[in-house]
C-alpha cells in the first residue's frame, strides 16, 4: 500500500501534490512510531532508560577506597533525588549525602560536586534517614558515638548542601535517649515543622521502641511526653523499632520486630497520640504483634494508605526455609485487614534464595510497591514487586508482578529504600560493589503509571484523533516545545478531557511513558 499510494497520486494529481503527500505520511508515521516506542519500551516494571547512562542505573562513589553504604532516599518537590548513608571505613564513618538531578547526574549546585560528608558527634556516625522540610532544607538522621554509648544524631543541610548552623549546635543535634546504645532508624517531619525520630533504645536490660520529637530548631519538644522522649516496651522480650509513619491526624505509628531473637520474632507496631502517650484505640493498648511464619518475621518498612490502613513490610523466614518477602496490613484500629491476602498477612518469593523487602510505598491508585534485595543464584540483586490492593501480585507490572535487576558486576547489590516521584517512576536506592569499595547505586523503574498504560493519539481525550489538535500537539512535543508553545492557537472541543499543558503533560508522562520537562 505504501508503494502504491504515490503512484496512484501521480496518475491523478499534479506533481506538486506528489511531493506534499509523502511528507504528511512521514510526519504521521513518525508520530505513531513515537507513541508505539513509548508503549514498548516504557512498560510498568521496566527500567527507565532515560535515567542514568541510558540503562536506568547510576552507580556513584562518594569516597575513595572506602565503603559508601546508602540507607535512605527522598525525592524533592523539584524531582531531585537525595540519598543518604554512611561512608568510610569500619573504624571511621561519617554521614554522607548525595543529590542527583532527575537525569541521574550529580547535582553540582549541592556542595559544588553533589556530595557532602559530615562527621557528627564523637566516634562513628551513620545516617539512616532523611526528610525534606517545606523550605527545602534537608534533615539527615542516624546514630553517632562509640559502641555502648551511641545516641540519636541529626544534621540539617541548606538546599545548597552547606550545614545549616541555625539547627541545634552548629547544625547538629545529639540526643541520649535510653541508658545505653540508641539506634535511630527513621524520621518524619510534621506539618508544623516538628521532627519525629524513632528507633531502638535500651530500657533496663532490654531493647525497646523509642520516639523523640524535636522543635524545628532542633531543641527537644517538651510538649511530647514531658521531655520530648518516650520509650515503650512492646513485649516482655526485645523490641526493635525500624520504621515510622505520621498519620494526617497527628498520630505516630512505629513498626519493628519483637520477641526473643534467639528463638523467634514477629511483626509489631505501636501507635502514639500526638502528645506521646499510647493510643489505646489501636488494638486496645496501643500495641499489636503479628506472626507470619513460625520463626523470624522482621519488618523493615511502613506505609500508610489513603484509607488509613497500615502496611508493614519486611522479611519472613519459616522454619527450614529461605527468607521470603513478608507483609502485613492493619485496619486503622490495629486489627488485621482480612481483605489483604485473606488473613491480613502475606509471604512470597521473588528470587531463588533469600528475599526481603527493605522499603514499601503506596501508589495513588492504592497499589503497593515493595523493594528489596533478592538472591538470583549468583548473589544479591535489586528486586521490586507490585501488589494489587488485595495483596495479589499485579501482573501489569513486569511479567508476573515482580522484577529482578543486577546493578553492578559484583553480585552484591543491596536495596535500602524506595521513593515514587511525581511522574510515577519508582526510584530504588542502595549500595553496590564489594567491600571496601562499595558505592551508592540507584535504579529507576517505570511505575506504569498506576496500572496498565492507556496511551493513544487522542491526546486531548475527546474521543477523536485529529491532525489539527492531537497531531499538532504531538508534533510540537516531538520538537521539544513545552507549555503554551504546545497548546497555543488550538481551540479545544468542549468535551476535551485535557485542554491545558499541565493535563496534557501529565497524560504523556504517565500514560505514554515520555520524559518531558515542565
Amino acid at each position: 500500500m505504501r508503494h502504491a499510494l504515490p503512484g496512484r497520486v501521480h496518475a491523478k494529481r499534479p506533481i506538486c501534490s506528489v511531493t506534499a503527500r509523502p511528507k504528511r505520511i512521514s510526519l504521521v508515521s513518525a508520530v505513531v512510531a513515537y507513541f508505539i516506542v513509548s508503549l514498548v519500551y516504557a512498560a510498568p516494571g521496566s527500567l527507565d532508560l532515560t535515567f542514568g547512562f541510558g540503562n536506568g542505573k547510576v552507580i556513584t562513589p562518594i569516597t575513595t577506597n572506602a565503603d559508601d553504604n546508602a540507607h535512605a532516599v527522598v525525592i524533592q518537590p523539584d524531582g531531585k533525588i537525595v540519598v543518604v548513608g554512611a561512608c568510610g571505613t569500619p573504624t571511621v564513618r561519617d554521614f554522607c549525602v548525595a543529590r542527583f538531578e532527575r537525569s541521574g547526574a550529580l547535582d553540582t549546585t549541592f556542595s559544588s560536586d553533589g556530595k557532602s560528608i559530615t562527621p557528627v558527634g564523637t566516634g562513628n556516625s551513620d545516617a539512616y534517614a532523611v526528610a525534606i522540610q517545606t523550605d527545602g532544607k534537608i534533615v539527615v538522621a542516624g546514630q553517632c558515638g562509640n559502641v555502648g554509648t551511641r545516641d540519636f544524631c541529626l544534621v540539617r543541610y541548606n538546599p545548597n548542601g552547606t550545614v545549616n548552623a541555625n539547627f541545634g549546635s552548629n547544625g547538629q543535634v545529639v540526643t541520649a535517649v535510653g541508658t545505653g546504645d540508641d539506634a535511630l532508624e527513621a524520621i518524619a517531619i510534621q506539618h508544623d515543622g516538628k521532627i519525629v525520630a524513632a528507633g531502638t533504645c535500651a530500657l533496663g536490660g532490654e531493647d525497646a521502641f523509642c520516639v523523640v520529637r524535636y522543635n524545628a530548631d532542633g531543641s527537644l519538644d517538651t510538649t511530647f511526653s514531658g521531655d520530648g522522649r518516650v520509650i515503650t516496651s512492646v513485649t516482655t522480650d526485645r523490641d526493635f523499632a525500624r520504621a515510622l509513619a505520621l498519620q494526617a491526624d497527628g498520630k505516630i505509628v512505629v513498626a519493628g520486630y519483637c520477641g526473643d531473637t534467639s528463638v523467634s520474632v514477629a511483626f509489631c507496631a505501636v501507635r502514639y497520640l500526638s502528645t506521646g502517650t499510647l493510643d489505646n484505640s489501636f488494638d486496645f493498648d496501643g500495641r499489636v504483634t503479628t506472626a507470619i511464619s513460625n520463626l523470624f518475621d522482621v519488618p523493615l518498612a511502613i506505609a500508610l494508605q489513603a484509607d488509613g490502613k497500615i502496611v508493614v513490610a519486611g522479611a519472613s523466614t519459616p522454619s527450614g526455609g529461605d527468607t521470603a518477602v513478608g507483609a502485613v496490613r492493619y485496619n486503622p484500629f490495629g486489627s488485621l485487614d482480612t481483605s489483604f491476602s485473606g488473613n491480613g498477612t502475606l509471604a512470597f518469593s521473588i528470587g531463588i534464595g533469600n528475599d526481603s523487602a527493605q522499603s514499601v510505598a503506596i501508589q495513588p491508585d492504592g497499589k503497593i510497591v515493595l523493594a528489596g534485595s533478592c538472591e538470583d543464584g549468583s548473589g544479591y540483586v535489586f528486586c521490586v514487586a507490585r501488589l494489587n490492593s488485595d495483596g495479589t501480585l499485579d501482573n501489569t507490572f513486569s511479567i508476573n508482578g515482580s522484577v529482578i535487576t543486577p546493578i553492578s558486576a559484583n553480585a552484591d547489590d543491596r536495596v535500602a529504600a524506595l521513593a515514587i516521584d511525581s511522574d510515577g517512576n519508582l526510584v530504588v536506592a542502595g549500595s553496590c560493589g564489594t567491600s571496601p569499595n562499595r558505592d551508592f547505586c540507584i535504579a529507576r523503574y517505570e511505575g506504569g503509571p498506576f496500572g496498565a498504560r492507556n496511551c493513544s493519539l487522542d491526546i486531548d481525550g475527546d474521543g477523536k484523533t485529529t491532525a489539527t489538535i492531537d497531531g499538532l500537539i504531538a508534533t510540537r512535543v516531538m520538537l521539544g516545545l513545552t507549555g503554551s508553545a504546545v497548546t497555543g492557537g488550538i481551540t479545544f472541543p468542549l468535551n476535551a478531557k485535557r485542554n491545558s499543558w499541565t493535563e496534557i503533560r501529565t497524560y504523556l508522562v504517565t500514560q505514554c511513558g515520555m520524559t518531558i520537562s515542565s
